[in-house]
């Protein structure tokens, strides 16, 4: 690898920069007091923010320059050696708990590599070479953008790394203390020189250059964070509560901005809250219900709406909450804060209800003409096969009321507990299986005051909520529905003629878990189960204890148990059916076999098997008579099918058995994607 020039002309050169001149008070420090010395530190040290302040026009354009890179995922990476490289790596490392960043997008390149942070590696710093190919390493590209760290302004590590940069058309910025400098006059886009002067210790450069490269690096940093919308009125409210001091800022924070509003009403609309749960407990099960978004929790808290419609609108915006605040239409408002024009607004619109009555909740969504989703509820179980009827009402009754508490009712008809209704869609699980088709059709017409006759209600199986999306694609003909979450099963729809309805022409799976559900997460979960109480049994004979294996580990952990009693912390009574603690192995599956580095064979396995379960269930339905996928869209659904690469894997399955789909549509919540159909379709017409 290529290294530094002569020894003696950098012996020279470096005896010319700034600061590896003595300081004032060097010749006097060896006599001081220490008192004394101590003030000559401070004043030295002092002496950095001047020398910042003199560079912030500089610091501010690189800023605005950023923050475009990043917004289009573009990566910043910081590269540096010795104390430089430290101190990058410091402030790199900070960034994903305190904004919520993705780690891949702010990275540190440290001259001898990430052992360098901790124990200094010798010559590092003089290998040019290095730091090109470090670069290349990371697949660098226009869209990137690289900050060189160097206080002499001519690490060679550091100008390898620059040069690829600019070679490649990244935007870059070098951080330095001297000029004249090499990096100087390499053409990087923004120069940040900062002249901070001789060391208190000549040549320590991680005195006053270290402290200016970290004060630098904080501000562009936060600077840009602030830009990008991760914080609010000064308060972090992308911040990552992952222990109990930031869970704690976490509800500091929503208190804050949810100042002046009726925070407990809004959080007993959106969870299930137990009335002896104090605000702080709320709160917390807010930000749960947020995914641990303190910022979707804020959103929520100010809006009053559906954390998903919260989510979508906090989307629009970049994520940007003031911009989400400005944006909130009157009728988004609290209801104590509306009118009786508000009411009689709310009223003249049409409202439409869809019902996604699952086997582990029943989702339902309200939507209307002029305003699309408005709210969202869920409850309970709905399964036909294994829930009674009339707790199948009350499901559904329950998950209504609980979306409807935040739509301000007309000021002369406050008794009703939601608005009348244009249309409801319910797709119930187990209908297709059962004989109670009637009179749950007369149980909902009684509980909405509507008819099934007049076409205002419709009742289907939950799978055909999704032949929304044929209707809504005009070209295609077909539409093979699959959903894979607690169970399996994929339904075809078919229009014979454009404009005509959607029909049903077939449905695989579907059968349960006691009999199928090949594919499903319970399926995945009950076979990396089976694998793990195998592996048990085989050793069980051998004198010494073995280490255990990744997928045992990860399972015992996710359980909580010990490797004995694994079936008894599945089957014991609990909050939890068995079926459903099963099935939430599936995530851990999914962590394993899908890891970035070094993903875990036996877990990777059981996955390839589920997905080539669902790609055989998709097959029979694929056919030239019943949906010829050529001119067919696939429509994908369920907690697995939001798994990006098992998606993929299914797909990849698919076609493997030389099924690929003219369109394939991703669908993460029935109920909103039936909903906002309803009220874009008048005369909708529905598959039975």
């Amino acid at each position: 690898m290529t290294s530094s020039p002569d020894p003696h002309q950098r012996e020279h050169a470096l005896s010319s920069l700034q600061n590896e001149a003595l300081s004032p008070v060097a010749r006097a420090m060896d006599t001081m007091n220490t008192l004394d010395l101590c003030r000559s530190f401070n004043r030295a040290e002092a002496s950095v923010a001047c020398a910042i302040a003199a560079c912030l026009p500089a610091i501010a354009a690189f800023v605005d320059d950023l923050v475009p890179f990043l917004r289009r995922s573009g990566r910043l990476i910081y590269v540096g050696a010795g104390n430089s490289g430290r101190v990058a790596h410091m402030d790199c490392a900070e960034l994903p708990v305190t904004f919520s960043v993705d780690r891949e997008q702010f990275l540190a390149v440290v001259a001898g590599g990430t052992g360098a942070v901790l124990e200094a590696v010798e010559g590092a710093e003089d290998l040019f070479d290095d730091g090109a190919a470090r670069m290349d390493d990371l697949c660098f590209t226009s869209h990137d953008t690289v900050i060189g760290i160097s206080a002499s302004g001519r690490t060679p590590f550091v100008m390898g790394a620059l040069e690829v940069a600019m070679r490649r058309g990244a935007l870059t910025a070098v951080i330095t203390n001297t000029r004249p400098s090499r990096m100087g006059s390499m053409g990087v886009k923004h120069p940040l020189i900062v002249a901070v002067g001789p060391e208190f210790l000549t040549g320590s450069t991680r005195l006053k250059a270290g402290s200016c490269a970290k004060q630098v690096l904080n501000m562009i940093s936060t600077c840009t964070m602030i830009k990008l919308g991760k914080t609010h009125q000064g308060l972090m409210v992308d911040v990552r509560a992952n222990n109990e001091k930031l869970h704690a800022r976490g509800r500091r924070i929503v208190r804050q901005i949810c100042v002046g509003r009726p925070l407990l009403r809004t959080i007993s609309q959106h969870i299930q809250n137990h009335p002896e749960l104090d605000e702080d407990a709320s709160i917390d099960a807010l930000i749960e219900r947020c995914g641990g978004s303190v910022k979707l929790a804020c959103a929520v808290g100010l809006s009053g709406l559906h954390r998903d419609i919260a989510k979508r609108r906090l989307d629009v915006v970049d994520g940007h909450l003031q911009a989400f605040v400005t944006g909130l239409k009157p009728e988004s408002q609290f209801m104590g804060g509306r009118t009786g024009t508000d009411g009689e607004k709310a009223e003249e619109d049409e409202y439409f209800l869809c019902v996604d009555g699952g086997g582990t909740k029943c989702a339902v969504s309200i939507a209307t003409r002029r305003r699309g989703l408005l709210t969202q509820a869920t409850a309970g179980p709905c399964n036909l096969n294994s829930t009674p009827l009339e707790d199948v009402v009350e499901q559904i009754r329950c998950a209504t009321a609980a979306a409807a508490a935040s739509i301000q009712l007309p000021n002369d008809d406050q008794s009703r507990p939601w608005p009348r209704l244009t249309k409801v869609w319910a797709g119930i699980a187990g209908l297709h299986h059962t004989s109670q088709a009637e009179l749950l059709s007369s149980r909902l017409e009684q509980l909405f005051s509507v008819s099934a006759k007049k076409g205002s209600l419709r009742l289907t199986c939950d799978t055909s909520l999704l032949s929304a999306c044929l209707d809504a694609d005009e070209p295609a003909e077909g539409c093979i529905a699959l959903v894979a979450g607690t169970g399996a099963v994929a339904t075809a729809f078919r229009r014979f003629d454009s404009g005509d309805k959607a029909v049903q022409v077939g449905r695989t799976g579907g059968w349960g878990h006691l009999v199928g559900d090949q594919g499903s997460a319970f399926y995945i979960g009950q076979q990396a189960l089976r694998t793990v109480l195998g592996n048990l049994e085989e050793h069980q004979s051998e004198a010494k204890p073995r280490s255990l294996n990744r997928l045992e580990a990860a399972i015992f952990k996710h359980l909580d148990c010990d490797p004995r009693d694994v079936l008894s912390s599945i089957l014991m009574p609990g909050a939890e059916q068995p079926q459903q603690r099963i099935g939430r192995i599936s995530r851990v599956v999914a962590e394993l076999g899908f890891a970035d580095f070094d993903p875990d064979p036996q877990a990777l396995a059981i996955l390839h098997d589920a997905a080539s379960n669902l790609a055989r269930i998709v097959k029979p339905l694929a056919s030239m008579s019943m949906c010829n996928p050529l001119k067919s869209i696939l429509v994908m659904l369920g907690a697995l099918m939001n798994v990006k690469p098992f998606r993929d894997l299914v797909l990849d399955k698919c076609m493997a058995m030389g099924v690929a789909f003219r369109r394939t549509i991703i669908v993460s919540d029935a109920s909103a994607y039936g909903a906002e159909f309803l009220s874009k379709t008048s005369g909708s017409h529905i598959a039975t």
